[in-house]
């Protein structure tokens, strides 16, 4: 038989999901790992999506998405990002993945050069891959609150450099970047005549602070904003995102959109109508029990003086395990395996990112009062031991392929 794609087959699975599935072995395993909502979708929601149901109109729309939808995003995003766009500018997609990796195919070009951030999500780089494209990775770094370097950013970029991606509030580090950066993200890419891809899926999760949309000061045309309705809504498998553009480049992706998902799912669709109209007070009671999460995840980690990144948003929080030897797909393997604790690896996010594990604050108060503590006690114990079960290291190897 004729190989694989080499495209796909040199890509790497991600570790999340391979520690994932290996929980599922224990089934009393503390879940960290997972960036998945543990609260209900609001009723208003599900009830629109019964009504569409009950009415039978269940079949295709147009590729871009309902237009009644598109009208509904145009109103959050006047209301929430300061941005006055109209439907012409938005596009529904199957999630903000697919917003993230159907902007990549409509900018990129074979041998083309992405800038993404490190710590950043896994998906990033991939989708780059797919495309053909070659990620170039800019740090955010822990004494700069996790925002871009300016400085070394200027340093990477060279003639095939074609956009640069940033994500506020960050998954994974949490980080909220601030109005200064964002302007100056957006500067950046004036100067260099680059693309900026901003992708805001948290961007009603942020505790400290403010969010602010960088496409609000666009007036090139230069910005594709990317959102979601999974977190804010805890809608996670209804999939529905969007992505907010010039209608050009809104139109090129919704051509795309007939040969890979047709259309996204069309009761789907009409809920999140519901979630962006409808009562906001489920969106405030998630982000107060987000912030709670937070704030108990933080100090249980001093109290068991582990070093955390401090997340102004989002829900998740790193934690160093930098102190021990091993790369972190052998030292969470030995987490779940030893003390039944799953956690995000480190080098899901990037080659800088190998001395962290991710914690989500998705996991319930009891699950991140035990789940941390014992964390903890697996980092001290392999850090004097300097090592962990040969299994474990093997484990590693296997992990991405």
């Amino acid at each position: 038989m004729k190989a694989l794609s080499s495209s796909v087959a040199g890509i790497e699975r991600s570790p999340i999901r391979y520690i994932l599935d290996r929980a599922a072995a224990y089934p009393d395993a503390i879940h960290l790992e997972i960036g998945q909502p543990d609260f209900s979708v609001p009723d208003h929601v599900t009830e629109a999506a019964a009504r569409v149901m009950r009415n039978d109109y269940t079949g295709y729309t147009a590729n871009a998405g309902v237009r009644d939808l598109r009208e509904a995003i145009t109103i959050k995003l006047d209301r929430e990002n300061d941005m006055h766009v109209t439907p012409e500018n938005v596009i529904v997609t199957v999630g903000a993945m697919q917003a993230v990796y159907s902007t990549m195919l409509v900018l990129l070009d074979p041998g083309d050069e992405i800038l993404l951030p490190d710590p950043g999500y896994g998906n990033f780089n991939m989708g780059a891959r797919l495309c053909h494209a070659n990620p170039v990775f800019y740090p955010t770094l822990a004494d700069r609150r996790f925002e871009p370097d300016l400085d070394a950013l200027e340093e990477l970029v060279s003639r095939r450099t074609k956009a640069l991606f940033i994500n506020s509030p960050s998954n994974p580090t949490g980080a909220v970047f601030s109005r200064e950066i964002m302007q100056a993200c957006l500067e950046f890419c004036q100067r260099h005549d680059l693309y900026l891809v901003s992708d805001e899926t948290y961007d009603r999760l942020v505790f400290e602070g403010e969010h602010v949309s960088p496409a609000q000061w666009d007036d090139e045309g230069r910005v594709i904003s990317i959102f979601t309705t999974s977190k804010t809504y805890a809608m996670t498998g209804w999939r529905v995102g969007y992505a907010v553009a010039e209608p050009a480049i809104i139109s090129t992706m919704a051509k795309i959109q007939e040969p890979t998902v047709s259309c996204v799912n069309t009761v789907a669709q009409h809920g999140a109508i519901a979630a962006l109209l409808g009562p906001q007070d489920c969106v405030d009671m998630m982000r107060a029990e987000y912030k709670r999460r937070r704030d108990i995840a933080v100090q249980v980690a001093l109290e068991e003086e582990l070093s955390v990144s401090y997340p102004h948003g989002a829900f998740y929080m790193l934690v160093d395990i930098s102190s021990q030897p091993l790369d972190s797909i052998a030292f969470c393997c030995g987490l779940l395996d030893q003390e039944q604790v799953a956690a995000a690896p480190g080098r899901s996010f990037g080659e800088r990112s190998d001395r962290y594990v991710r914690v989500s604050l998705c996991a319930n108060e009891a699950a991140l009062r035990e789940g941390l503590p014992r964390l903890a006690g697996h980092l001290r114990q392999v850090a004097a031991l300097g090592h962990t079960s040969p299994e474990c290291v093997a484990l590693s190897a296997q992990a991405t392929r």
